[in-house]
């Protein structure tokens, strides 16, 4: 069902995508002028081929910039950029091999395990061996060995290298990705454990901050940061402009105390309760569902993991448990003590929620209506992957990139109705 929509969606931006086309090409080659005439000497009006090119996935987009210059002036502008970026619902997933390439596919194939071993491809990252921090807006922030910083769009091929920082001076080094909408301003954060910790006590350790700021396009340092608190995933969830990790009290207490925060906006910490397992819990995965932030509990490795949403954490922490995935009996062959790569997708199918499991080497999706893992498939080498949306976002112009005020355009185009809700 979920393919069969899938493809119904391609179908319909392909009329789109080719109906703009042939509507530009009849206009450009009768009379070379009249696009460029009064609004009234329009075929089409300006607000119709905007709207129709907002539903364009970013493909397309990049084959109309080629178009005309008033096409790509329209299509790069901030405006537009961040319109479509809260339009587009396409998604990829990148897999990070233990060697230097980089493989990624649509969703769609993750769903089918005949599809997806002819539907992956492989990609070249800015760096290598890529190590990624996080995604944001179709934008991905990784880094190589050598401590080199980069901000890259897979989808169109472009990155920035951020400048050089101190960061890495210790081996527990945690990181984040954020985004502050009220300043356009993409952040990474690179967290240090460092000093004395062969004991596993944090008393003789000191934590160095260092955040990057796209706006400024420079680091800045914090020192005093997090004391008596570890964090234990390396790569932070962002969600609703915060970035979390789980925590505990020493490097080598693996035992979940809480859950840290960090604001991107004000650059302040905070605590988060976990909810109440009711037995020990043996290892703790941070994942996201829509816009709400989640935790996968394993108490009995290889055997069940519950699955909590924390529902609007900016008013009162309210934890709800949302399911119990039952792991099958020859988990074990796959080391399946607990996901090790967590990514939740929400999607609406009659009422079915799916979730996505990543460990290494193997993808399983979980029935949120049967409560059974239905589907799996196998990606070779894979070490780590990182899901991200589709955009046009250019990370060498991200310091300009805000809130969108081309306003409300309604249109309807072959009983197709666009409807674009933007910020003034």
């Amino acid at each position: 069902m979920f393919l069969f929509l899938a493809f119904q969606d391609w179908i319909h931006q392909t009329v789109l995508f080719k109906f703009l086309l042939s509507c530009y090409h009849f206009i450009f080659t009768t009379n070379r002028h009249f696009i460029f005439t009064t609004n009234h000497d329009l075929i089409l009006p300006n607000e119709i081929i905007t709207a129709i090119l907002l539903r364009l996935p970013t493909k397309s987009l990049l084959k109309c910039m080629c178009v005309s210059k008033s096409w790509h002036q329209l299509i790069s502008s901030p405006d537009f950029v961040n319109t479509h970026l809260k339009l587009n619902k396409h998604h990829r997933v990148l897999f990070s091999g233990i060697f230097e390439n980089i493989k990624f596919c649509s969703l769609p194939p993750l769903f089918n395990k005949q599809q997806l071993t002819q539907e992956l491809f492989h990609m070249d990252p800015p760096c290598s061996p890529p190590f990624f921090v996080g995604s944001v807006n179709g934008l991905i922030c990784l880094f190589n060995r050598r401590r080199d910083t980069y901000i890259w769009n897979p989808t169109i091929r472009k990155s920035k290298k951020l400048p050089k920082s101190s960061w890495g001076t210790s081996c527990y080094t945690k990181y984040g990705f954020g985004f502050d909408d009220s300043r356009d301003d993409y952040k990474v954060l690179f967290i240090d454990h460092c000093g004395n910790s062969y004991n596993g006590e944090l008393s003789n350790t000191r934590v160095v901050v260092n955040i990057y700021s796209s706006r400024t396009d420079s680091w800045t340092t914090l020192h005093d940061q997090l004391q008596g608190i570890f964090l234990l995933n390396y790569s932070g969830k962002f969600i609703n402009g915060k970035i979390y990790w789980a925590a505990s009290t020493g490097i080598h207490d693996c035992n979940v105390r809480n859950i840290i925060s960090f604001d991107v906006a004000d650059e302040t910490w905070g605590s988060l309760e976990l909810p109440i397992c009711g037995e020990e819990v043996f290892n703790i995965k941070l994942g996201v569902v829509e816009n709400d932030l989640s935790v996968l509990y394993t108490c009995k490795p290889g055997t069940t993991s519950d699955v909590w949403i924390l529902k609007d954490c900016r008013v009162n922490v309210s934890w709800m448990k949302w399911f119990t995935i039952e792991y099958p009996q020859y988990a074990v062959l796959y080391r399946f003590d607990s996901p090790i790569f967590t990514f939740f997708i929400h999607l609406r199918e009659s009422d079915k929620d799916n979730i996505l499991l990543l460990i290494p080497e193997k993808i399983m999706i979980f029935d949120g209506s049967t409560k059974k893992l239905e589907h799996e498939a196998t990606v070779k080498e894979c070490n780590t992957a990182e899901i991200y949306a589709e955009s046009i976002v250019n990370p060498l112009t991200i310091p300009y990139y805000g809130c969108s005020n081309l306003g409300e355009v309604e249109v309807n185009v072959e009983h197709s109705s666009v409807l674009v809700e933007c910020m003034d």
